[in-house]
Parts: C-alpha cells; structure tokens; sequence
C-alpha cells in the first residue's frame, strides 16, 4: 500500500480554500481599498484640483453611474463571454480607471476616472458574489465582504501614511491599481473554475422577460413587494455604511478639530470594526439565526449615530462610530446570502446584480445629498442626516424580514 505524500501548507490551505474563493477575496480587497480611501483621500484632493468640498458627491455619482451600466447587465455579460473573461476584462478595465485617477489634472478627467472605476466594479462585485453564493455557503459569504472590510481598513490607513511622510495622495491609486492588475491575472489562471458558474444564455435572455422568481415561475404581487423591498434595503444600508465612512474623516479634523493622523486612524478603526465583526460572525455561524442578526445590526447603527450626535465627550463620538461599523457588519453579506432562498436559485445572478446596482445607488446618492447639506447648513448637519438614514434601515429591516422570510 502506498503511503499519501506529504502534507504541505500549501495543499493544507488549497483543501481548506479553493483558489476561487481566495481570488474573489483578493479583488474585495482591492475593490474596498479604493471605496476606503477616498474619503481620506478628498481634503488633499479638492486642495490639489481646488474643488469645492461638494464635489465628493460628484466623484461618487460618476462611479455610480458607471456601476449601474455595468451591473444592470453583468449577468448577460458573464453569460455570453464567460465569467473569468468578464472578470478579468473588468480588473483591467479597472486598472486603466485607476491610473487616470491618479494623473488626473482637473475634475473633467477625476470624474470621468471615476465613471470608468464604477464600470468595471458595476461587473466585478455582482459576478464574485453569484460565484461565492453558487459555490459556498453564507460563511464564505461574510468572509467574502470581512475582505472588503479589510481593503477599507488599510485604505484610509494607505492614505494617512503618505501624507504624514508629505507624499502625494495619487501613490496611493498606483499602489490600487498593481492590486486589480494582480487580481485580473489570477483570474485568468483559474478560469474554469469561475467559468463553472456562468449563467446559461438560456437564462440570461429570460431575464429580459420574467421577473425574478424561481425558474419558469410567474412573477407574484409578494415577489415584486420582496424584490422591491430587497432593492431599497440595499441603498439604505449602503447609505449609512458609506455616508458614514466617507465623511468621517472630514466631520472629525473640521467639526471636531482632530489631529490629521488621529482622525485618519479613527476612519481606519470604523471600516476594521466592521472587518472584525464580520470575521466573527463568520466564526458563528448558524448559531444565531439570520434573523436575529440583521435586526441587531440595523438597531446597533442607530445607537451608534446616536451616540455620534449625541457626543457629550470626543470618547463617546469614537465610540459611536466604532459601534456603528461593527453593528453594520453582519448585514450586507446576509442580506446577500439570503438571495437564493427567496429569488430562487436560477435567478440569483440577476437578482444580486439588481442588489448590487441598488447599493451602488446606496453608495453614491446618500453621500452626495450629505455633501449638498453641508455646503448648505455646515458640518452640523451630517449626525442629525446619519440618524434619520439609519432609522430608516432599522424600520425597513424589521418589515424585510416578514416580507421576504414569506419567500424564503
């Protein structure tokens, strides 16, 4: 009988993690090191490209704009070229974003950088989360966006560090864009086992004419109310998650008069809270139910924007923000991993491509209209906007787990 080989760590880790999985958690790292960056990125930026402090909202609208083209179509798209071609073609694509990004002389180029970056994340985050939710389990899911969390993290952190050593904040996108190139070439490598997850065609041109539902199935007024329901869950948890990380850093060193580096380590510690409860939650597992989850993180964010607000002492506005990314942690990667219970599972590419535009729409509209309201009424107006957002995600939380627990 012959003995088995050798285990080595390098078998150990591949048995444990298919290269897939490991792929699609690098690219969330890449995709969040950009989204965790800009934000701290923005003081340097507008006083380089003299931009008024508003103009954030433009830079994130051009990226939604970008995404929403891209997403709406993501699964046609991975259907007729192949899923490793489509994510690869978008990591590139990506990649020439971020080197215009950061050459770029004016807003006209900053924006249309931008646009181009939301393209190629509107097919890239769509196309990994159907891979992740058609081939591992909501575990995987969580440790998918813990990834993104990490991205987040180090990208304020990337940011701090070359403007304390006075280097230019455009390293930061060349040090971003070697990561997607990297990305896109991993991709390549294990294409088949991407392209094992391809929708149909079949399905792709059915998408066009039924509306989501378990195959062949007719649409029910319940299912558009869930879908309904789905999309808006998704633009208000982005909207607080994003509006509170993008401005956090601004609402810190002007309205609080932090130090540059100590606010940058704060934003840093909101998106590493968040990284580090969805670590956790992954290790739980199914040991609390789905359920419980979701309306302890909706209820946790208002508490912690509260507590922003509220703020008798800077501890306690620390506090607060910290509270509201851990709280936030758990819910996109569930809410995401739910799809399939309630769309059914021939329709999940498409649906989460629909998520996935709606959180773009999330990202991008919420921290413009904060942008607006502070050129109009100051600084003072972000908590009291955070609070409402938050509320209103806590309530559509608490009806979205009757409306689509009726699907699941």
């Amino acid at each position: 009988m012959m003995s088995p080989g050798p285990v080595t760590w390098r078998s150990a880790l591949r048995s444990r993690l298919p290269p897939s999985l490991a792929v699609a958690f690098a690219c969330f790292v890449g995709l969040a090191l950009y989204d965790g960056a800009l934000g701290t990125a923005w003081p340097s930026i507008r006083r380089s490209l003299a931009l008024p402090i508003g103009d954030l909202g433009l830079v994130q609208l051009a990226g939604a704009a970008g995404f929403l083209c891209s997403s709406a179509i993501s699964g046609r798209v991975s259907a007729r070229v192949g899923r490793a071609a489509g994510l690869a073609g978008a990591g590139a694509l990506a990649a020439c974003g971020l080197a215009a990004y950061a050459a770029s002389p004016d807003v006209g180029v900053l924006v249309l950088a931008a646009a181009v970056i939301g393209v190629a994340a509107g097919h890239l985050e769509p196309g990994l989360q159907s891979h992740v939710a058609l081939t591992a389990s909501a575990r995987a899911m969580n440790l998918l966006h813990a990834c993104y969390g990490i991205g987040a993290t180090i990208g304020p952190l990337l940011i701090t560090g070359l403007l304390v050593l006075g280097w230019s904040w455009r390293l930061a996108y060349v040090v971003i864009l070697g990561v997607d190139l990297v990305v896109a070439l991993a991709v390549l490598r294990y294409r088949a086992d991407f392209d094992a997850t391809t929708p149909s065609r079949e399905s792709a041109r059915a998408d066009r004419s039924r509306p989501p539902g378990p195959a062949g199935e007719v649409m029910a007024p319940l299912s558009r109310l869930a879908v309904a329901t789905a999309l808006l869950l998704f633009f208000l948890y982005c909207g607080v998650e994003m509006s509170t990380g993008l401005w956090a850093f601004t609402f810190f060193t002007v309205a609080r008069h932090l130090a540059l580096g100590l606010a940058g380590l704060l934003v840093a510690g909101y998106w590493a809270s968040l990284t580090l409860a969805r670590l956790v939650t992954a290790a739980i597992g199914a040991r609390i139910s789905s359920g419980l989850l979701l309306a302890l993180s909706a209820g946790g964010a208002v508490a912690g924007e509260v507590l922003m607000l509220w703020e008798p002492a800077t501890a306690i506005g620390v506090a607060g923000l910290l509270i509201t990314g851990a709280s936030l942690a758990p819910a996109f990667p569930l809410m995401m991993s739910r799809t399939a219970s309630w769309a059914g599972t021939a329709r999940v590419s498409s649906v989460i491509g629909w998520q996935s535009a709606a959180a773009c729409i999330g990202v991008a509209v919420p921290s413009a209209l904060a942008g607006l309201l502070i050129e109009d009424f100051g600084l003072g107006a972000l908590m009291p906007y955070l609070c409402a957002l938050s509320g209103l995600f806590f309530l559509l939380q608490l009806a979205a787990l009757r409306i689509l627990g009726q699907r699941a």
